[in-house]
């Protein structure tokens, strides 16, 4: 069995449905406590398909299986949680305005992204994602969310 690295050892993909297409993402039931009460080390975001990547201070950092656990990859507008510890510590790449897309995530500081991490933990703990699939049309359940979301 290989090593979990990253995000990986603390949240995972659990599937719902038998196509696979309904699922959760959410911590994993070995995922130690003190790591679950981490206020500003997971967060939810939005990213370009295109992409895969999001922008801080102009700097690209990748969203790898390393740094993210992401929705589905059938839209262009894609969600995933990040653990923000990993992304701090991947390699940052320049990031050029002429790639912006539609869709591109751009933040001026990882305060920022530890600023949302907090407020979306301060709704309902560490934040999951459901992702259903109905009448050929994806919904995100975010955690902190009251509604779905349609993508």
């Amino acid at each position: 069995m290989q090593k979990l690295e990253g995000i990986q050892r603390y949240y995972h993909r659990l599937r719902q449905s038998e196509t696979g297409s309904d699922y959760y993402i959410e911590p994993r039931e070995s995922c130690p406590i003190d790591v679950l009460n981490k206020d500003n080390k997971f967060v939810i975001l939005t990213f370009d398909k295109d992409d895969d990547y999001i922008v801080v201070n102009n700097h690209r950092y990748y969203l790898t299986k390393r740094v993210a656990v992401k929705a589905t990859d059938k839209l262009q507008r894609r969600i995933a949680v990040v653990d923000l510890d990993e992304l701090e510590q991947s390699k940052p790449y320049p990031f050029k305005e002429k790639f912006t897309r539609q869709n591109t995530l751009k933040v001026k500081s990882f305060d920022d992204l530890r600023a949302l991490a907090k407020d979306q933990y301060s709704v309902n703990g560490s934040p999951f994602i459901k992702q259903i699939l109905r009448q050929n049309r994806y919904y995100y359940e975010p955690s902190f969310s009251r509604q779905a979301v349609s993508a």
